[in-house]
C-alpha cells in the first residue's frame, strides 16, 4: 500500500506538467499568430522588429482577444535612435484564427487589456 503512494504521486505531478505545457504551448501559438497579424497589418511600412508585450484572453469575452506590440521601423528618430511605437489590438476569433478588429491603446496591463475587449471601449 505505501508503495503505491509514490507512484501515484508521481502520475500526479506528470501529469500537471503536461497541463502546463499544453498551455504554455497553446499561448506562444497564440503570441506567434498576433506577431503575424501585426507584421500583415503594418505590411510596407518600413517595420524591422515586431515585439508581442502582452497576449490577452478573457473568460469574459471568449472571441476576443487583447495584443501590444513594440514596433521598430527602419527610420531615425530625432536623436538618431530607430524609431520605434507602441501599438494596441483588439483580435476576434474567427474559427482558430485571429483578425484584428480594431485598433486600440497600448498596455501591459492584463487588467487594462480586460477593459479593452469590452464593446466600445478603449477607442
Amino acid at each position: 500500500m505505501n508503495d503505491e503512494r509514490p507512484q501515484s504521486r508521481i502520475i500526479i505531478v506528470a501529469l500537471a506538467l503536461a497541463c502546463c505545457c499544453a498551455t504554455l504551448t497553446g499561448c506562444s501559438a497564440d503570441k506567434a499568430k498576433a506577431k503575424a497579424l501585426v507584421a500583415e497589418y503594418l505590411n510596407g511600412q518600413g517595420v524591422t522588429d515586431i515585439q508581442i508585450d502582452v497576449f490577452h484572453t478573457s473568460h469574459n469575452y471568449p472571441d476576443k482577444a487583447y495584443t501590444s506590440a513594440t514596433v521598430t521601423y527602419n527610420f531615425a528618430s530625432s536623436d538618431g535612435k530607430p524609431q520605434r511605437e507602441f501599438l494596441g489590438f483588439v483580435l476576434n476569433r474567427a474559427g482558430n484564427d485571429w483578425h484584428i478588429e480594431r485598433n486600440t491603446r497600448y498596455t501591459t496591463a492584463e487588467n487594462q487589456a480586460e477593459d479593452f475587449l469590452a464593446p466600445n471601449a478603449g477607442k
